[in-house]
């Protein structure tokens, strides 16, 4: 109270017991009215009710917590001593003083160690192995759980790509207990059949996608399929869709074996081969009808492929001329066997033609040519070309047309032109008899006449030497003269094969305009030539152009007499120049030009 009074401040009082026996102490709290000292507010706190009501009970059931004063006598603590007994001093103990009060009471917790010696110690490690083991167990467990999802999660990829290769692939997988019952299709079957596989699967004969027509013969396809009788090549059916419209199938049957090695059923694939088919029908047809019309043709089509000499493809016409190997196409080809090209290396399989154009290989069938068989007696107008048959080797292919027929007739009209132009030339030479024989008849008169005088002459000795030495020389003249006629008449009507020779043009020219001047002489027509300058030398039979100008200068004076043309107008021009064609090239150009209508 005094220190209350004297420092105008609340003080505490120290710790006591009351007549009560409780401990406690007080709290003097200074009143004060108008500066001056008026009085105490005077508290008591009970030690024991101030340790029961702030100190939290979980910490008063651990541990014993009491308050002491300074002669660490305990007033109050949370732990009840037996009658009779002090509570011992525990080995753990921490003081707290009490503030504000600060009049020596302390807050003293105390602990205790829960087990002392070798009993204590062993459950302790019993207690860590136990820990230990748990961990060890919840760490082993946790890495089986991670393993096992690790494996789910590939288990569940691994079903995900088979289902996803399953619902991807075109052909239609369905498989079927023993008993023939539906018990799995696939997303292919039931796109190609148009089930869902809910109206599918738990199926049994007579199957929806069936044909109502072919109940029988799939029925027994099937009992042949359950048998396991079915061909490993497949077996082509007829399947119904949804809609009714048809469509091929190839089905391949597999025993369905489960994990143990037991089978449970079949497995079938099924492809649409409705498309497929179809082309191969369409190729059949259009193979049919193209061997069809090489059987018919008149010609001979082969073809022999060029390393082995193996007869690759004979038509009919073939097949009846020479029969079946390959000798005919050799004979037709020219003799050309395959010996004649390089062979392959027999420790390479490198092709030394391979890159080779086709026309370079060979001359022989590069162009069409016309070859005679002897055996049949036949002429074979023979087109050649080189292809890469089906198997990728080079090979050749022969056309022969039977051209005997157009030989022979052929044959015959060149003897009938040679006849005929032997007979042209003989009527040439009967219209022109007249002339000739007036043209002859000129030296012979001329002979006769040196002849006649030379023999009066003679007889009355009245001819020297030298004049009987000229008269003899121009009867020779006359004599060489008729003889040159006569050669020329008979080399223009002599009948005989053409022979072609190097001759010049100017040559022919003169020699045509010999035999013709008798007759342009006898109708009084002048001709004119003209010969080009350098023209090379010709390569022709020279008797033929000679009697074309014959009948062509005979022709125009024909036709200048018959016109009665005036003396300035009976003239046959004869002109030989070079031209330039676009289909021949250069050519050597004889022309006859006259004044006739």
């Amino acid at each position: 109270f005094r220190t209350a009074r004297a420092t105008r401040v609340p003080a505490y009082s120290r710790a006591f017991i009351d007549a009560g026996g409780v401990a406690a102490f007080q709290l003097y709290v200074p009143l004060v009215e108008r500066g001056a000292f008026a009085g105490a507010l005077v508290a008591e706190y009970a030690v024991d009710a101030l340790l029961r009501h702030y100190v939290p009970a979980e910490a008063a059931q651990r541990h014993p917590i009491a308050i002491v004063d300074e002669t660490d006598r305990s007033l109050a603590s949370t732990v009840t001593a037996l009658p009779g007994r002090s509570p011992s001093q525990a080995p753990i103990v921490n003081d707290l003083p009490l503030t504000p009060a600060l009049n020596g009471l302390v807050l003293r917790g105390q602990g205790y160690r829960t087990s002392i010696g070798l009993i204590g110690n062993t459950l302790f490690w019993m207690v860590l192995a136990l820990s230990v083991l748990t961990v060890w167990m919840l760490l082993g467990t946790l890495r089986h759980m991670r393993r096992r999802a690790q494996i789910q999660d590939a288990l569940m990829q691994e079903t995900n790509f088979r289902r996803a290769m399953e619902n991807s692939m075109p052909t239609g997988m369905r498989a079927m207990d023993r008993d023939g019952r539906i018990t799995y299709v696939n997303a292919a079957f039931c796109q190609m059949s148009g089930f869902p596989a809910a109206e599918l699967v738990d199926c049994v004969p007579p199957f929806p996608y069936w044909p109502t027509d072919r109940f029988e013969e799939n029925g027994r396809l099937l009992q042949q399929e359950l048998q396991g009788r079915s061909p490993a090549g497949g077996v082509e059916v007829k399947m119904m869709r949804k809609d009714g419209r048809l469509f091929d199938a190839r089905m391949y049957v597999s025993p369905l074996v489960d994990s143990r090695g037991q089978q449970t059923g079949w497995m079938a694939s099924i492809t649409n081969i409705t498309e497929a088919k179809r082309i191969r029908d369409q190729l059949s047809a259009s193979h049919e009808r193209f061997t069809t019309v090489l059987e018919g043709l008149d010609a001979s089509v082969s073809v022999l492929s060029v390393q082995q000499a193996e007869l690759l493809f004979a038509n009919r016409s073939y097949r009846l001329w020479f029969g079946g190997d390959a000798r005919g196409h050799l004979q037709l080809a020219g003799g050309v066997s395959p010996s004649d090209f390089a062979p392959l290396d027999e420790d390479d399989d490198t092709d030394p033609l391979s890159g080779l154009p086709a026309a370079e290989l060979t001359a022989t069938g590069a162009r069409p040519c016309e070859v005679h068989v002897g055996s049949l007696d036949k002429w074979f107008d023979v087109r050649a070309r080189y292809l890469q048959w089906t198997d990728g080797r080079l090979a050749q292919m022969l056309i022969a047309t039977d051209i005997t027929a157009r030989v022979r007739a052929e044959e015959q009209a060149a003897a009938q032109a040679e006849k005929a132009q032997v007979t042209s030339r003989l009527v040439t030479m009967g219209e022109m008899a007249s002339s000739l024989a007036h043209e002859l008849n000129q030296p012979l008169t001329a002979i006769t006449n040196y002849c006649n005088g030379m023999v009066s002459r003679v007889d009355a000795d009245s001819i020297g030497k030298p004049d009987l030495v000229a008269a003899l020389r121009k009867t020779a003249h006359q004599a060489e003269r008729a003889g040159q006629i006569i050669r020329r008449i008979r080399a223009f009507v002599k009948r005989s094969e053409p022979q072609r020779q190097r001759i010049e043009a100017r040559t022919i020219v003169d020699n045509a305009v010999d035999l013709a001047g008798i007759e342009l002489r006898r109708r009084s027509v002048a001709i004119h030539t003209y010969v080009a300058q350098r023209l090379p030398p010709l390569l022709v039979d020279p008797i033929l152009i000679e009697q074309v100008l014959l009948n062509l200068l005979k022709n125009a004076a024909e036709a200048i007499d018959h016109a009665g043309l005036p003396g300035l107008r009976r003239h046959i021009e004869l002109r030989v120049l070079p031209r330039h064609t676009a289909d021949a090239g250069g050519v050597i150009e004889f022309s006859v030009a006259d004044q006739g209508p």
